[in-house]
């Protein structure tokens, strides 16, 4: 399996869904991305809107387990495919590229602390 490859998705295309067992993440090279969950009665609930640079899908490669959210294309999107190998590569190679990845997950867990805050006093 290749480090890194690169993939195509189309608007409305969705690119993983939550339990999805994987271990590879992606980072934009173009186009917009929506990660959402489900609440209990089925309704989409976005955690974050992503676009060119940004990275998506770490959780589950680092945590080892099922992706905790969904993800879908927005427009049309082209993306690196990176593997846990690849992902360790990065990080070996790349310590300024791993710093920026932990502001990325930095910045969306405060979104989604803001997002829960927000759906509650609804």
């Amino acid at each position: 399996m290749n480090k890194i490859s690169k993939e195509t998705f189309k608007a409305g295309d969705f690119i993983f869904f939550e339990g999805d067992i994987e271990t590879h993440f992606f980072i934009i090279e173009s186009g917009s991305v929506s990660i959402f969950v489900k609440d209990k009665t089925g309704k989409k609930i976005e955690v974050a809107r992503l676009s060119d640079g940004e990275t998506f899908g770490e959780f589950a490669l680092i945590s080892q387990g099922a992706r905790t959210a969904s993800a879908q294309a927005l427009t049309d999107v082209k993306v690196m495919k990176v593997s846990a190998e690849g992902y360790e590569t990065m990080l070996n190679d790349l310590p300024l590229w791993a710093s920026s990845m932990l502001r990325s997950f930095s910045k969306r867990l405060k979104q989604m602390n803001s997002n829960l805050k927000d759906l509650k006093s609804q």
